[in-house]
C-alpha cells in the first residue's frame, strides 16, 4: 500500500487509503450536478479507485463540494487529471 500511495508527488494531491468506506460512502452522498457522473469505481456498492479534484477554493463543509473531475481510475483519467490541475494552479 505505501508504494501505491506515492504514486502522485505533486503537493496539490492527497490520497487517501479508505479501508472503512467512509469518505467513499460521502463521497458518494454528496454528489451533484453540476459535478460529473463517475463511469466506473463501484465495487461492492462502494466508490473504489475513484480520482476527484475540486476546484482552486473548493471547501469540504456540511456537504463535500462538487469536484471538476469525478471518475477513474487514475490510469485512465490522467489526462483529465492534468488539465483540471493545470486550470487550477493557484
Amino acid at each position: 500500500m505505501g508504494i501505491v500511495l506515492k504514486r502522485l508527488s505533486d503537493r496539490r494531491v492527497t490520497q487517501f487509503w479508505d479501508e472503512g468506506h467512509v469518505l467513499a460512502t460521502r463521497m458518494a452522498q454528496d454528489a451533484r450536478s453540476p459535478q460529473p457522473k463517475q463511469e466506473c469505481c463501484v465495487s461492492r456498492n462502494h466508490l473504489w479507485d475513484l480520482v476527484a479534484v475540486y476546484g482552486a477554493g473548493a471547501k469540504w463543509e456540511a456537504q463535500m463540494p462538487t469536484a471538476v473531475v469525478f471518475n477513474g481510475p487514475v490510469v485512465y483519467v490522467d489526462d483529465q487529471i492534468r488539465v483540471a490541475l493545470t486550470s487550477n494552479k493557484q
